[in-house]
């Protein structure tokens, strides 16, 4: 099923987008990068003994929830800090994270509800991991929920991702696909969900990781490793144009390096775009301005 914006819903999308451009955040008093990636929050989020992953900030920029993991993946949890009276908290581990792995968490566009991807429901043996929601609480956060099918299968699910006018991309490895690992996507219906798609080609070819959809559903970032990748994986770019998506482009030897660039998110306001760089040495959280999009139009 695909979704026809009306006149208002262009509107509303269009206002939003400009009340989010307003919203003044506090990036743990850094300095904002112009092109060129730079690492954020060093010795503060990004420490050198330690690897961080994905992450995300609530909606009005005042809490951020990132990934933390060992080398090889096999250890994940979610911190979290909080900005309270004019400074950043201590990164602590979130509430609904101190069991099992969890992360890749995500925040929903009104702060009431987090995604992310957990190991704690191993269903089958092909099951690695499941997609999650917590919600807010007048006390902390809930006890986590497994989304329904169609969303979580018999198989790996990823990354969940959503645009602001509700249709959820996450990533599986479930048969049918195009490649070993594929993007898909799902329009939500109150809390009902239904109609599952592979998102197809050009997106999903030997595998494609991570999506980060555009606020308006305008263009989706990914990870992926392609015969133009500098080394590992890249974080590619597709537009999306008379309902099409065009055909990726690599984002570039200024964002891309010869180790694995992956996780990409966008900040609230709509300024920056965050990503992972992990070499097997170091793994750090990098940001950019996202206005860099512009050149791969």
């Amino acid at each position: 099923m695909k979704i026809k914006l009306l006149p208002v819903t262009v509107l509303l999308l269009t206002l939003i987008s400009c009340q989010s451009k307003q919203l003044k955040i506090d990036y743990f008093g850094q300095t904002p990068p112009e092109k060129t990636p730079q690492i954020f929050a060093p010795g503060v989020i990004s420490l050198k003994e330690r690897f961080e992953a994905k992450g995300t900030f609530s909606p009005d920029g005042k809490s951020f929830y990132f990934t933390i993991t060992n080398n090889d993946f096999s250890s994940q949890k979610i911190l979290f800090c909080e900005y309270q009276n004019g400074k950043w908290t201590e990164s602590d581990t979130a509430s609904f994270s101190k069991l099992y792995n969890n992360h890749e968490p995500f925040f929903s566009y009104d702060g009431q509800k987090i995604y992310f991807s957990s190991d704690r429901e191993k269903d089958t043996i092909s099951n690695r991991r499941d997609l999650f929601v917590t919600k807010k609480k007048q006390s902390g956060w809930s006890e986590p929920e497994k989304l329904k099918e169609p969303i979580n299968s018999d198989y790996t699910e990823l990354v969940f991702n959503q645009s602001k006018n509700g249709t959820i991309y996450f990533t599986s490895n479930r048969p049918g696909g195009i490649g070993e690992w594929d993007i898909y996507f799902v329009n939500k219906d109150n809390e009902n969900f239904y109609e599952i798609e592979n998102i197809g080609i050009p997106i999903n070819k030997q595998f494609a990781w991570d999506p980060c959809i555009a606020p308006d559903d305008s263009y989706l970032i990914f990870n992926s490793y392609r015969e133009d990748s500098f080394g590992e994986s890249d974080l590619y770019i597709s537009f999306k144009a008379n309902e099409k998506w065009t055909e990726p482009k690599n984002m570039g030897n200024l964002i891309n390096t010869e180790a694995n660039e992956y996780g990409p998110f966008i900040s609230p306001d709509d300024k920056y775009l965050f990503f992972i760089r992990h070499d097997g040495v170091n793994g750090d959280i990098y940001w950019v301005d996202l206005d860099i999009i512009n050149d791969y139009r």
